[in-house]
Parts: C-alpha cells; sequence; structure tokens
C-alpha cells in the first residue's frame, strides 16, 4: 500500500510514496538506480510472491516517476488462472477489466511488456512469470497523458530491467524442477481486491472470503453503511471460479415494490400492460456469475416467496411463461439491517433468512478499526490528488490524529467524501492542515471547533445546524422511516418533519446509497 514518508516539519508528503526515488530525475538515464532494481527483483524471484509484491511496488514507483499515473495495479499471475488483482489503486472496473486482458495478451506473447510507444496511455510489465510452484506478478497502469517520446524510452529502460527478472526467475524455476527444495510463502489471503485496510479485524473479514470464495453457497454480507459491503461482494466474485461471468448488482430499495419482479425474473413481450419488449431479467443476465442483493432486507414480503423458490430450486419463473427454467447463478445479499428483528416484526421470512445467510460475513464499522483511518487517509489523498490533478504537498500530523480521533458515523464514505474535500479547496503545492478540517470532526473540546461554531454570533445558523444534527442521527436510528423518526422526535405527524426536511436541505436518499464509491477502489484494492 502506498503510504506518505515525513518531513522534518511533521507532515507527510503526497504524491510518490517513495521521496527519494521521486526526486529522482528518470529523464536523465544516468540517475535510474538500475543496478539497485536489478537486486531487487532478483532477490525477488528467489524469494516468493510475497517479495515479488514488494518489488513491484517500488517498480511501480519507478513508472509514476517516469510517466505520472492516475490508476496503478498489481497482479498476481499464476500456471492456469487468470489474472489476479492484488493491489489496484484509481481504476475503474472497466479500466481493470481492460488491464486484465492486456496483462494476459502480454504474458501469452512471452515478453516483459507491452511494446511501450510515445503516444500510449497503458503501461504493461511482466515482472515474473508464473512456473512450478511459484507465482509471477504484472503491473498495469493508466496514464494522466499519452507518453511523450523521452517517457517511452524512460520505460523501455525499465522493461529491461523486468526482463532480467522475468530471465532470472527461469533459472531459478529450474533449479526447482532439478530438485532443490523450495520454501513456500505463506499466501492466505489477507488482502481484498477494491480495499484498503491494515487492521486485524480487516484480514479476518479477507481470510473469511478467501475461505468462502468458491462456494456455490448464498452469502449474507451484514454492516452499516458505507463500510463496503459492496466491495466485499465484488471482491467474493473477482476472486472465485465465476470470475469470468458477470457480476450484476441490483438495490432492493432503489425501485418500486411492483417493478422489483420484473427487474429480476424478467418478463415475455405482452404479458402485462406497457410489456412492450422481452425481458428476460436480473438474474438470468447474471448466468454463470453473481448476482448481487443490496439492501435485502428492503424486499417487498409478498415478492420474498418467489426469491426463496428461485434460491432453492435454481429456477426462475419468467412474467408470462408457461414453465420455469434453470439457471445457474450464486447469489450474494447485503443489509445494514438486522434481519433477525424484521423476522420477529414479521417484516422478512424465517425460511428466506436461513436461505441466503448460509454463509455470513460481518463487516466492522471504521470506529472499531481505527488503525484503517491512517491507511484510508493515504490512499483518498493520492486517489483524489490524482483524480482531479491536484498538487497537494501532504497533510499535517495533527489533521492526520484529529481525523484519527473522530468516530466517523458514515464510515469509510463519509471519510472519503472528508479527504475528497480537503483536496479540492487546499492551496496548490501546500500542506493540508488541521484548521481545514470539517468543524464537525473535530473535538467538542477544540478551540478551531468552538471559534467556528461561535463565527459569526449568528443563532439561527446555530439552531439550524444542532436541528439538522438531531433530525439526521433520528433518521439512521430508525431507518430513514419518516414516521418512527418523526414520532421519535415528538412532531406528531410526518408532515411536520417532512417540511423540517425541505427547510433544512436534508435529503434521505444520501442515507440510502450503498458502497460504490470510486474512490475505494483497493490498493493493496478503490478498505
Amino acid at each position: 500500500m502506498l503510504t506518505y514518508p515525513i518531513n522534518p516539519n511533521g507532515a507527510r508528503t503526497c504524491g510518490s510514496p517513495d521521496a527519494g526515488l521521486a526526486k529522482t530525475p528518470v529523464g536523465d538515464q544516468t540517475n535510474l538506480p538500475l543496478s539497485a532494481l536489478v537486486r531487487a527483483v532478483c532477490k525477488a524471484a528467489d524469494a516468493g510472491p510475497e517479495v515479488l509484491h514488494q518489488v513491484m511496488l517500488k517498480l511501480s514507483l519507478m513508472v509514476e516517476a517516469a510517466a505520472p499515473t492516475y490508476g496503478l495495479s498489481i497482479w498476481v499471475l499464476k500456471s492456469g488462472e487468470s489474472p489476479r488483482v492484488k493491489w489496484a489503486e484509481g481504476l475503474s472496473e472497466e479500466e481493470i477489466d481492460n488491464g486484465e486482458k492486456l496483462v494476459v495478451t502480454t504474458l501469452a506473447a512471452k515478453s516483459a511488456a507491452k511494446e511501450i510507444n510515445s503516444g500510449d496511455v497503458a503501461i504493461c510489465l511482466i515482472l515474473a512469470a508464473p512456473g512450478f510452484n511459484q507465482e509471477g506478478a504484472a503491473l498495469y497502469a493508466r496514464c494522466i497523458r499519452p507518453l511523450t517520446d523521452q517517457q517511452a524510452r524512460d520505460l523501455r529502460a525499465l522493461v529491461d530491467v523486468a526482463q532480467l527478472a522475468r530471465d532470472h526467475a527461469s533459472t531459478r524455476a529450474r533449479q526447482v524442477l532439478s530438485g532443490r527444495a523450495k520454501a513456500q510463502s505463506d499466501v492466505a489471503c489477507s488482502t481484498l481486491p477494491s480495499m484498503v485496510f491494515t487492521s486485524r479485524v480487516m484480514s479476518d473479514v479477507a481470510r473469511a472470503v478467501e475461505r468462502i470464495k468458491d462456494s456455490e453457497s448464498s452469502v449474507l454480507i451484514t454492516g452499516e453503511s458505507g463500510t463496503g459491503k459492496e466491495l466485499i461482494a465484488r471482491a467474493i466474485h473477482r476472486l472465485s471460479r465465476r470470475s469470468d461471468g458477470e457480476f450484476v448488482p441490483f438495490n432492493c430499495s432503489a425501485a418500486p415494490a411492483d417493478l422489483i419482479e420484473s427487474l429480476l425474473f424478467g418478463h415475455r413481450k405482452g404479458s402485462f400492460t406497457g410489456a412492450l419488449s422481452e425481458n428476460e431479467g436480473l438474474i438470468r443476465a447474471a448466468e454463470n456469475g453473481t448476482l448481487f442483493l443490496d439492501e435485502v432486507g428492503d424486499l417487498p414480503l409478498q415478492l420474498q416467496p418467489k426469491l426463496l423458490r428461485f434460491l432453492q430450486e435454481a429456477e426462475v419463473h419468467t412474467l408470462g411463461d408457461q414453465t420455469p427454467r434453470k439457471v445457474n447463478v450464486r447469489v450474494i445479499a447485503a443489509t445494514h439491517k438486522n434481519l433477525e428483528v424484521l423476522i420477529r416484526q414479521s417484516a422478512f421470512r424465517q425460511d428466506l433468512y436461513y436461505r441466503i445467510a448460509t454463509l455470513q460475513i460481518a463487516v466492522p464499522p471504521l470506529r472499531e478499526r481505527p488503525e484503517d483511518t491512517a491507511a484510508l487517509i493515504s490512499h483518498f489523498l493520492s486517489h483524489y490528488a490524482r483524480r482531479n490533478d491536484r498538487a497537494i504537498a501532504g497533510i499535517t500530523w495533527d489533521a492526520i490524529r484529529a481525523l484519527e480521533a473522530y468516530a466517523w458515523p458514515g464510515n469509510v464514505r463519509e471519510l472519503a467524501a472528508e479527504i475528497e474535500r480537503l483536496v479540492l479547496y487546499a492551496e496548490e503545492n501546500s500542506f493540508i492542515t488541521i484548521e481545514q478540517i470539517s468543524p464537525r470532526i473535530l473535538p467538542e473540546d477544540s478551540p478551531l471547533r468552538a471559534n467556528t461554531d461561535l463565527a459569526g454570533g449568528n443563532l439561527d445558523t446555530l439552531l439550524e445546524d444542532y436541528e439538522r444534527r438531531v433530525i439526521t442521527k433520528a433518521l439512521k436510528e430508525h431507518d430513514c422511516n419518516v414516521a418512527r423518526a418523526s414520532a421519535a422526535l415528538g412532531l406528531g405527524s410526518r408532515q411536520t418533519l417532512y417540511k423540517k426536511l425541505k427547510r433544512l436541505a436534508i435529503d434521505i436518499g444520501e442515507f440510502l446509497q450503498e458502497d460504490t464509491e470510486p474512490g475505494l477502489q483497493f490498493r493493496a484494492d478503490r478498505q
């Protein structure tokens, strides 16, 4: 994972993770540390996949120094298997898919890299090809701008280093085949594609994903909003045998109840008023892949028996069809609600719960894994600086400590939004300081917070801010149910609360959005 080195003034440096390498002018070939890289990659070829991964990170620094990129990824290669993302930053799902295809093509050509020319916008380097009892590794990057002639020459020098590494790895593999015992690294999965984390609890989640990734049983992912449940689901799909199939997400709270059946199970043309064309449905669209049912706790009760039959019999009955048809789909569901409580309230079927909760993964909130906060700050600073083409010098330790001390009720999504705001409002080439952090995040006893709260002495503004916080808290506690929230607040009617929501510009939809923030892409994946 890329981190920010500390400067003597107590701040982390943003941009290149290695300040020393960042200062090396790659354009001057005499300053490229080729001898050090050669020694590092040869040692990596001897030591195993984990050391290969570390060396690839160092090589990615050289790529970044030679040609600034907005997205980087590291790939693990195994013989007879598709490449697997181990670390990614700043890349969309489509760009990651394109990277996988380019890695496969480059590996099949038995080359150390895709031929690099001026005008290219993508870079692919193979550090080590997979061999007997040995993983390989590859790097894929997307450039901010097309390569110049000089940048292309610099990168071709790095390609030569990668080729030396591959040749050395091949030699070591032949020695293994001749009988030299080689210790294998413990490659128990402690990383997840598209997620950034360093905590033990998230490592336990990663190990649980590794154990269940190839199971055909349904999986239920639970956790608060903003913790990354959809990212966990995508990681399970990408690591599983179904990774070549489609990952089809569906938010059960994002469509009217009378349309959900048609969206999921499909319909024939003319099967009901308005059915002007045939629709195969999302379940059939996920054939040989994964169907992700987000916020399954909001699924209408009248549709739950049909979903249960689909899960039990592996068949769907399309509206307008006479007979059901078999499907091969794995289901992953997620919810921020307590389904056992919903069962007691007769809002969720118990038999459906037992079917979708065959395997369960609980994603802990950010406040229960504070050690991940610094890693996420590092990731989001880099991601949003690249995404918005902003030159940020770094962030001070005081600001980092203030961010780490906050409970983050909105979890990773809230942290991502705050870092993006800090990046956008920061001065070019300056450090982000504690004075720039949102007042609500600062400790209650912070003088900065007190000064901000009392700024201008506007009593109406202070009252509105307090009212907004109280209403927001009530909505979260009652799962955004306006009737229950208005009763808890003692407002008497929903209409009164609706008027306050409009006056205070509170959007309930913000609480219902799930974890699809690109900035969570894994660099270890966008915890």
